[in-house]
């Protein structure tokens, strides 16, 4: 599958705002704490996102299959919302190389 590279470009780096933020997970819930049926399930609407959530997925997918580790980490960081500096002094390079890494993917995808 062929992808424009703008139009993923910009959702990679723009994913991070649609993502529904709101959810917490309790860690500390125990076993009898996770079976209570007292507790009142909670019941949410589907977002109107979900062809973005399926095209995250998708570009999450072909990615995670082809391309290098650093690419795929980047594209997770990216898409979370950490900006190509931070991205690049995890991995140790500069910005610059951090850009040029995503561009790199963004050609092979394209």
């Amino acid at each position: 599958m062929r992808y424009d590279k703008a139009t993923v470009k910009e959702f990679i780096l723009n994913y991070h705002k649609i993502q529904d933020n709101k959810i917490s997970y309790d860690e500390d819930v125990g076993i009898n704490d996770f079976f209570n049926v007292n507790d009142q399930s909670e019941t949410r609407e589907i977002d109107n996102n979900v062809e973005d959530l399926i095209f995250f997925n998708e570009l999450e997918t072909v990615i995670e299959r082809v391309e290098s580790e650093k690419e795929y980490n980047l594209f997770l960081l990216l898409s979370n919302g950490v900006s190509f500096e931070n991205a690049g002094s995890i991995f140790g390079v500069k910005e610059q190389r951090a850009r040029h890494i995503l561009n790199q993917l963004l050609d092979k995808l394209a």
